[in-house]
């Protein structure tokens, strides 16, 4: 069964806007950057002497690039999907992809680290949002190098936690993370949501 987006207050509606017009700010210029190599390998094609391999090979990395666009597109679209169990290692990856094209971070990379995260079930395009709000968050990392997101497991709970960072958890971050049955991390920049092991134990099962 597919559940309803949860209410959100419009601050947190206002800080998800600006992530997403800061995404397709990132869209756009990668979308001219591959229409430059597409331009240039059409240059190719009518060289004589370029070997077709080369070709099929320059225009197989650009399909795939083009495609990871479209799966940015589909991450900050509208939301839809049930409640379901996974591990957070591939939403995590997804959330990297979107902040990846953040406008903001083209100087400054969010990377994300899993250590030994647990099983969680929620709705997944909650759980990749408040990972994008959180590493969007992050202007700067410790020391000017690359912000750093670290995903964990904490007896009950799966953590997402900023490290070395002063910041505050923003309202999109948290009313996400409590419509996932979780928090935000009162002392430190992130937030949890409970394992499904947890979970599990609550329902007997």
């Amino acid at each position: 069964m597919t559940i309803e987006a949860p209410a959100l207050s419009a601050e947190a509606m206002a800080e998800w806007t600006s992530h997403v017009e800061s995404v397709l700010r990132g869209i756009a210029h990668a979308l001219n950057n591959r229409a430059a190599a597409l331009s240039a390998l059409i240059e190719l094609a009518t060289e004589p002497a370029e070997e077709p391999p080369v070709i099929r090979s320059i225009l197989g990395t650009e399909l795939e690039r083009v495609q990871g666009l479209v799966r940015v597109l589909r991450s900050i679209g509208v939301p839809r999907g049930a409640i379901e169990a996974f591990t957070p290692g591939d939403a995590a990856a997804e959330a990297s992809s979107v902040l990846a094209l953040h406008s903001d971070h083209r100087d400054v990379p969010v990377e994300v680290d899993i250590a030994g995260a647990q099983p969680i079930r929620v709705q997944r395009w909650m759980f990749v949002r408040a990972v994008i709000a959180l590493g969007a968050g992050m202007t700067r990392g410790p020391s000017r190098g690359p912000a750093r997101l670290t995903i964990s497991a904490e007896d009950a709970w799966l953590e997402v936690i900023g490290t070395d960072t002063p910041w505050r958890t923003t309202p999109l971050v948290a009313e996400l993370a409590r419509a996932m049955g979780g928090d935000a991390l009162p002392d430190r920049y992130g937030f949890r949501v409970p394992t499904l092991a947890a979970l599990r134990q609550r329902e007997g099962r």
